[in-house]
């Protein structure tokens, strides 16, 4: 059963941020935890590309050629650190195919690959929030249909509005270094945004019980925070590991898997943080 909090949600998410070790604990030291990112992350893998390339595809028959569709390219290449060259030739040739098919079926079962991901990410939350019963298959599907649609709109919203952010400031600075600050300061911002919304949709619509929307939104303000700047040290720090040494022709889905495991982290984080309990000290999900 969910517990009524006498606190605030910031208020709560404070005191827990000065507690690190509980968060660290629940996180780190669980095994459990790192079962459900390594779900999260390889649901993530098989469903990312398939999605990408029905985006592109949407994209191509309204917004080819223009800024829209370099902002959603431009994006992409941040979550394909490796290979980028690569993977976005071959996601055009995709989204190519996917545009002479026209096959609507074919885009209803990438949607639905897509809400694979909310399979483990339900468990994981469920766990964090203390629901015991987690959702029968189908209508955690249904959920992640839902989801992923909404997703899905939230990426076209990011690309229109980055693009006409963009439009605008080319218009009224001159071209320069500083226009070319705003212009990417425009994207981030609009980015942060557009994360930070998915994430509070994924924490108040996906557990399976009862979360009010004032308890996540904090939480989900912090995790897509959290999400922008592990993605920065994550694209710093790539290079060192040496993926193509190490895991030869699997090096650019690794180099994926590895974001994606990491940032679950994230999630679930932000999900413990956003437990509602009566009393910080009493709190310890599972």
């Amino acid at each position: 059963m969910e517990e009524v909090s006498p606190l605030p949600a910031a208020s709560r998410l404070g005191r827990r941020l000065v507690r690190p070790w509980d968060l660290l604990q629940y996180l780190v030291l669980r095994t459990e935890t790192h079962a459900y990112c390594a779900a999260i992350a390889f649901f993530a893998l098989v469903g990312f590309y398939p999605l990408c390339t029905l985006l592109l595809w949407a994209s191509k028959g309204v917004l080819a050629g223009t800024p829209a569709h370099a902002v959603m390219v431009q994006t992409l290449e941040e979550y394909y650190p490796q290979g980028q060259e690569f993977l976005l030739r071959n996601l055009e040739v995709t989204s190519a195919r996917h545009a002479r098919a026209g096959d609507l079926v074919s885009v209803l079962w990438i949607l639905l690959g897509a809400a694979g991901v909310f399979i483990p990410l339900e468990a994981a939350f469920n766990k964090t929030w203390r629901f015991p019963e987690h959702r029968p298959y189908l209508k955690n599907q249904a959920v992640g249909f839902l989801l992923t649609s909404a997703c899905c709109a939230l990426a076209v919203l990011f690309v229109l509005v980055t693009a006409g952010l963009q439009a605008l400031i080319d218009r009224l600075v001159p071209p320069s270094f500083a226009a070319q600050a705003l212009r990417y300061l425009g994207l981030r911002a609009v980015a942060l945004l557009v994360s930070t919304t998915a994430i509070f949709l994924f924490y108040r619509f996906l557990p399976n019980g009862r979360v009010r929307s004032a308890d996540v939104l904090p939480a989900a303000v912090l995790a897509g925070v959290t999400a922008e700047l592990l993605r920065y040290a994550y694209l710093l720090l790539l290079p060192y590991l040496d993926l193509p040494w190490s895991q030869g022709p699997y090096y650019v889905s690794i180099g994926f898997v590895l974001l994606a495991y990491f940032e679950a982290f994230v999630l679930v984080g932000g999900a413990f943080l956003a437990v509602p309990v009566s009393e910080f000290n009493s709190e310890a999900p599972g």
